[in-house]
C-alpha cells in the first residue's frame, strides 16, 4: 500500500472510501477508521516501510493467515517511536484485548489479552 504523500490525494482517497464503505458499514465507524488511517499516515510519514508493514500485518490477520496476538506484537514493534498510535488501535480490538501505554520515563507498552498480559516492552522516548 503506497503512502499517500499529498493532502489533496489523501482527501480524494478518503472521500471515495467513505462513500463506498458507508453503503456497507455505519458512517460513524467508517469515519473512525478513516481518521485512524490518516493518523497512521501522519505518524509514520517518515517511515514508509513501517507504514506498509503496518497495513500488511492487518491484512494478514484479516485473511486468517496470522493470529491476532502476533499482529498486535508486530504493531508494538512498528510503533515503538509512536506508542500513542497503539491507543488508537484499541478502538478496533475485540473485547479483552488492549494496549496500555505509560508515557513516563522510560515509556512502556503492555498488551493485555484474555490470556493475560504480554510482558512490558519499553519503547524509546518520543522525539
Amino acid at each position: 500500500m503506497a503512502l499517500p504523500t499529498s493532502p489533496n490525494s489523501w482527501g480524494l482517497i478518503r472521500a471515495s472510501a467513505a462513500a463506498a464503505l458507508s453503503e456497507v458499514y455505519p458512517r460513524k465507524r467508517v469515519e473512525k477508521a478513516l481518521d485512524f488511517v490518516e493518523s497512521v499516515r501522519r505518524q509514520l510519514a517518515g517511515r514508509p516501510a513501517a507504514y506498509d508493514h503496518f497495513f500488511k500485518a492487518l491484512k494478514l490477520y484479516e485473511e486468517g493467515r496470522v493470529e491476532l496476538v502476533d499482529v498486535l506484537l508486530q504493531l508494538m514493534i512498528l510503533c515503538a517511536e509512536t506508542p500513542s498510535l497503539l491507543l488508537e488501535v484499541n478502538y478496533f480490538l475485540p473485547p479483552g484485548y488492549c494496549y496500555q501505554v505509560s508515557f513516563g520515563v522510560p515509556q512502556s507498552v503492555e498488551l493485555r489479552t484474555p490470556m493475560g498480559i504480554v510482558p512490558q516492552t519499553f519503547v524509546a522516548a518520543q522525539r
